[in-house]
């Protein structure tokens, strides 16, 4: 097959191979000028920004792209890949290097659209061959961002200014505290920043505490205001600056309106000027010019309402100067009838409003200057703790990258090696870029421009993102950075714009509501300022078939009381889609993690598997919120919170009746927990309540003991370890508990020590995105689902509104237009009325978080393939009049689709009367059972006791040595082993031997463990032999291979005897040829030295017969769909045999 050949230009034919896609397994269709743009745009002559929205295959033409660059440099390095995330990095070289395997094995083409891929990955095949390349990922040249500044700096130690000792901190609030705290103690009352520091501190009243919080935020955000108003920058300077940005910006509003006026400005003009003659004023100055903005402001009042709206021809009057039945009444109201159904001037109209003045004796004026005289000294602060601590922030590295690169009239050696060393550079997601990012990006290419205009082989920038899902404002992301360089280039490159219109994701009902509903939110203008973007209208390739739902999008309005009816409908209606359509993923998608509070128990009461884990931090994870109560009680003693958090907690398990016995002469006040067991209360428990007191108390008598002796990790542990919490956590809870005290030992290594609020905010930055989903159902963020695909979504709570934006003590924007771009940078003047820069920044930070709003719910309902379900609770249903949403919610932007929706009427829940104390707690105790150790863990003697309480408890399955202990890498094996099973058997076909993918699966699973070398190596050969042999023996394949009603890892849960026990059996399936259900569950053990077969088989019968017949026990009463009878095995894959339990 020959190489894709191009040219400066590329001609495009009707008939080309390239524009016929046979049918795959969705039906495909395509039009023409789509893949005209595709093919175009892996041209490695030009430069593109190419625009691709939801669904549009942008991950296949940056293969593409890449694959024909990689095919005409000399060395593979000198294409540059950047992303914005490790995954997305990752992913795109996998990709890559799957697409030149399946080329080097002529893998089948499976969709029409990998022909261009297949040829392009041949033609880097031999291109690779010729210069004896070895590619691999570790050759490809694909880095994060943060990543490739951090190379950078790494070149400039002395410029990066911590001396090439830079670790990045994800999280540096603590550093920026650290350098707001030395600011405030080491800045005297003397001097210009004395003088400076104290005129801030009387704007806030003298509120050091809040002054402090403003000061870390600018830290933390000064990757926008550093290169203006930083280092080595001049206060005085900055305000002359600033004026000219704000005359221009305000200039540039006037003159918009103008143009948008046309013709009828001058008639304008001249009618409101009748009337101001009328009312003995003087006439209105409408000049383009910043000094008359108040003659702008009062044109704006007399053409709209107070509320913004145009006014209506009742409201013209004469207090606007217009007399009744004047020519001058007839003309203005005959202007409003034509300019009143123009939004976007009314949106002119009503910026002009909130447009800041010039007066230079306001005191946002002043506080610019004050901010900007302290800001340079803060900054320097801050590069003296980085020094101490040896570790900076991402913002320190893109700044210093910036430096590294050199001023544009002096480009440093290090600039001068990566223009040697990069040919051409490929960015994604440059939607989410941040202005320190582009910046970068433009120092790397500013001198490509004049490179291309004499050189044979020009040097590319290839940019791709999309425009409507730009979501990451709260990010620092700017989506106008997208829009200009579409528009203009950059460095003087121009890039050809190309935009792809097909979607091959979505079918083609919800293609079409989006194009509706999107059209009308979006409009076809852009506005760089506000954030404005344009509706790209999408193009249906997916053919119409038979769908398990038959309209694409779905609109479901609920009375807000009760609340929980919607969550309960919505596992109703998932349900349903999983009896219709059990292989299909299905995600439920929220603006906030606690807007899916009440969907998350309303899935667990129906028994629907699902992974929420992306909706919590590691703080959040119930089990490192008990290990915190601990820590948070062994700080501080008195805290009453945290000592009846660990009453209550899984170790001691504390009904709600005994805390209250303890607690009835102590209500409001505070206790100490070590003397409350000798008190008349603890003698009043039932006896096994009190010694689980008792082994508390003893516990932490202990831990104050040896608090001096044993470092800080290894004595939490030892004190969870004594209270037996290993016991009470569940399997998948134990990575948490590893990375908990991960965190403690970074504490203690960085001198924290046991800061729990410390703690808790390390651990908060850390989410539990588990790499395989444990049901079909996802619970996530609509910001993670970005970039993801499911057949079914659901966006609830659509009602709900986000927390109010706080007034910072900043406030800063990047001004465009045609003729300039400008900082515009305002400091809180605590006068929220006034028409002064911060609040004009302030109503436009608002109008770019609208804009915003849109794009969130594009993201949204692009996510789906098959079916979206968006609802919403509204105060009441009983009207058929027009629903209002609240502002700034989702469910306001569907104005014109909440007419169709389906509204459900719930009546109210009927009002419950009054209870005694002993009441409510019976009935909370009910409602949330206590999960307790059981009492098979408590000392012999206790075993006897009559259980008094009600609560349910949790069986002890396993010993301490969970946490690994002991015999730790036989219990790896084991996991591992399990692991490898399970996903071997999900399959099909089943492989024939141990593949890489397996190996790389074997490897990925030790590494979680955190074993030692020579452990891991031992573990990975043993489960390798395992693996090998299921797949090599009749019996193992037979297990694995695909079977009716078959399970793996399945997971069932029963109260037995009050007490709540969990079990997990390996491998259950139907066998349709013998009609009898099996379960096999897989034991890792090996004959003992000279202990032949059936002795071994016999003795580890005897060990788990007891289990496997608790495991038919469970299954016959499990849902199946027919009954049959139930056949039990232990399968060892190290001696390829089965034991069957006669």
């Amino acid at each position: 097959m020959s190489a894709l050949r191009f040219t400066t230009r590329l001609s495009y034919r009707a008939d080309s191979p390239h524009t016929e896609i046979l049918s795959g397994k969705r039906g495909f269709r395509m039009s023409a000028l789509d893949p005209q743009n595709r093919l175009l745009a892996i041209d490695p002559t030009q430069s593109f920004c190419v625009s691709a929205p939801a669904g549009s295959g942008k991950t296949e033409l940056l293969t593409q792209r890449l694959l024909a660059l990689l095919a005409r440099v000399s060395r593979p390095e000198q294409v540059l890949a950047i992303t914005f995330t490790r995954k997305a990095a990752s992913e795109m070289a996998s990709r890559v290097i799957e697409k030149l395997e399946e080329a080097r094995h002529s893998a089948p083409i499976r969709f029409p659209h990998e022909s261009t891929t297949r040829e392009l990955a041949l033609s880097l095949l031999s291109h690779a061959h010729r210069l004896d390349w070895q590619l691999d990922q570790s050759t490809l040249n694909i880095r994060t961002i943060d990543s490739f500044c951090h190379e950078i700096t790494r070149r400039m130690p002395i410029v990066s200014g911590v001396g090439g000792v830079s670790d990045p901190r994800d999280d540096a609030t603590e550093l920026y505290e650290r350098a707001v705290a030395q600011f405030l103690a080491q800045t005297g009352e003397q001097g210009a920043v004395g003088d400076a520091l104290s005129l801030l501190l009387s704007q806030f009243d003298n509120r050091w505490v809040r002054v402090r919080e403003l000061l870390v935020s600018l830290l933390e955000r000064r990757g926008d205001w550093a290169p203006h108003i930083g280092q080595h920058h001049d206060p005085v300077g900055t305000e002359a600056i600033l004026i000219d940005s704000v005359s221009s910006l305000v200039c540039h509003r006037l003159s918009e309106t103008k143009a948008r006026l046309g013709a009828r400005f001058t008639e304008l003009s001249d009618v409101l000027n009748e009337a101001r003659l009328v009312m003995a004023l003087a006439p209105l100055e409408l000049t383009v010019d910043a000094a008359f903005l108040e003659d702008w402001r009062t044109m704006v009042s007399m053409l709209l309402t107070t509320a913004g709206d145009w006014r209506k021809p009742g409201g013209v009057s004469i207090r606007q100067g217009f007399e009744k039945g004047s020519e001058a009444k007839r003309r203005f109201v005959a202007l409003l009838s034509d300019i009143s159904g123009d939004e976007r001037l009314c949106d002119y109209l009503n910026e002009i409003k909130h447009l800041p003045s010039l007066q230079r004796d306001r005191r946002d004026w002043q506080l610019v200057v004050t901010v900007s005289t302290l800001l340079p000294v803060l900054q320097a602060h801050l590069l003296l703790v980085f020094q101490q601590a040896g570790a900076v922030d991402h913002t320190h590295i893109a700044l210093a990258a910036c430096d590294a690169l050199g001023p544009d009239d002096n480009p440093s050696p290090v600039a001068e090696r990566f223009d040697f060393q990069i040919e051409h550079i490929l960015v994604d997601e440059f939607q989410d870029t941040a202005h320190s990012q582009a910046e970068l990006l433009r120092r790397l290419t500013r001198d490509w421009s004049s490179h291309n205009a004499t050189a044979e082989m020009p040097r590319t920038l290839f940019v791709v993102g999309d425009a409507m899902q730009s979501i990451y404002g709260f990010r620092y992301a700017d989506v106008a950075l997208f829009m200009r360089v579409a528009a203009t280039g950059l460095s003087g490159l121009k890039l050809i714009p190309l935009t792809l219109t097909q979607n091959f994701r979505s079918r083609p009902v919800i293609v079409k509501w989006v194009n509706d509903v999107f059209a009308d939110l979006m409009g076809g203008d852009e506005d760089l300022n506000k954030g404005s973007v344009r509706h790209v209208t999408a193009t249906a390739t997916r053919e119409a078939a038979e769908p398990a739902v038959p309209e694409g999008v779905h609109i479901d309005l609920f009375d807000e009381n009760p609340s929980s009816v919607e969550a309960e409908r919505i596992a109703v209606r998932i349900e349903a889609l999983q009896g219709t359509d059990p292989e299909a993923s299905i995600a439920i998608l929220v603006r906030a993690k606690s807007h899916a509070t009440e969907i998350v128990s309303a899935l667990a009461a129906r028994g629907i598997v699902f992974d929420g884990d992306a909706l919590q931090s590691l703080a959040e994870q119930a089990i490192v919120q008990d290990l915190l109560s601990l820590c948070r009680w062994l700080e501080n003693p008195a805290e009453n919170v945290a000592a009846l958090a660990l009453m209550r907690s899984p170790w001691v398990g504390l009904s709600l009746n005994s805390l209250a016995i303890l607690l009835a002469d102590r209500a409001g006040k505070s206790f100490n927990l070590l003397e409350i067991v000798d008190a008349d209360g603890a003698v009043a428990l039932p006896e096994e309540e009190r010694y689980r007191l008792y082994t508390l108390i003893s516990t932490l008598r202990w831990a104050n003991r040896v608090r001096d002796r044993l470092a800080l990790p290894v004595w939490i542990e030892q004190i969870w370890l004594r209270l037996k919490g290993p016991v009470t956590a569940l399997p998948e809870e134990l990575p948490s508990v590893r990375l908990f005290f991960e965190a403690l030992r970074g504490a203690e290594a960085s001198g924290v020590g046991l800061n729990t609020d410390r703690i808790i905010s390390d651990l908060s930055s850390i989410s539990l995105d588990r790499s395989e989903s444990s049901g079909s159902v996802r619970v996530l963020t609509l910001h993670k689902a970005k970039g993801l695909e499911f057949d079914y979504v659901f966006l609830p709570a659509l009602q709900k509104q986000p927390r109010a934006n706080s007034r910072e003590l900043l406030r800063w924007h990047w001004h465009e237009s045609a003729a300039s771009r400008g900082l515009l940078i305002a400091a809180d003047d605590q006068e929220k009325l006034a028409p002064t820069l911060y609040n004009y920044l302030n109503w436009l930070q608002k109008a770019k978080q609208q804009e915003e709003l849109k794009r969130l719910l594009y993201v949204g309902v692009t996510r789906a393939r098959e079916g979206v379900f968006l609802s919403g609770t509204v105060k009441t249903l009983e009207s058929e009049g027009e629903v209002t949403a609240p502002a700034g919610a989702l469910l306001s932007l569907l104005k014109t689709k909440i007419k169709a929706a389906t509204r459900n009427q719930v009546g109210p829940e009927p009002a419950s009367s009054a209870q005694s104390a002993d009441g409510l707690i019976n009935g909370l105790e009910a409602k949330s059972p206590l999960y307790r150790i059981a009492r098979e863990a408590l000392p012999e003697h206790l075993k006897s006791y009559p259980d008094r309480i009600s609560e349910h408890t949790i069986q002890p399955e396993v010993n301490a040595d969970r946490l690994g202990l002991d015999n730790r890498r036989e219990r790896v094996l084991g996991i591992v082993t399990h692991r490898i099973l399970e996903r071997l058997a999900a399959q099909s076909p089943l492989p024939l031997e141990i593949t890489n993918e397996i190996t790389t699966w074997i490897r990925a699973n030790i590494l979680k463990a955190n074993l030692d070398k020579s452990d891991a190596e031992w573990v990975e050969t043993r489960c390798t032999e395992m693996i090998t042999n299921a797949l090599q023996c009749p019996m193992g394949r037979w297990i694995l291979s695909s079977h009716s009603e078959a399970h793996s890892e399945l997971e069932i849960t029963r109260i037995e005897d009050g007490e709540v026990r969990h079990y997990v059996i390996d491998r259950t399936f139907f066998d349709e040829k013998e009609g009898v259900r099996w379960v096999v569950d897989y034991k890792t053990s090996s004959p003992q030295t000279e202990e032949d077969e059936e002795s071994f088989k016999s003795r580890e019968m005897m060990n788990y017969q007891a289990q496997l017949d608790t495991y038919a026990d469970l299954l016959k009463n499990y849902r199946w769909d027919a009954d049959a009878p139930i056949r039990t095995a232990l399968y060892f894959p190290a001696i390829q045999a089965l034991a069957l339990r006669h």
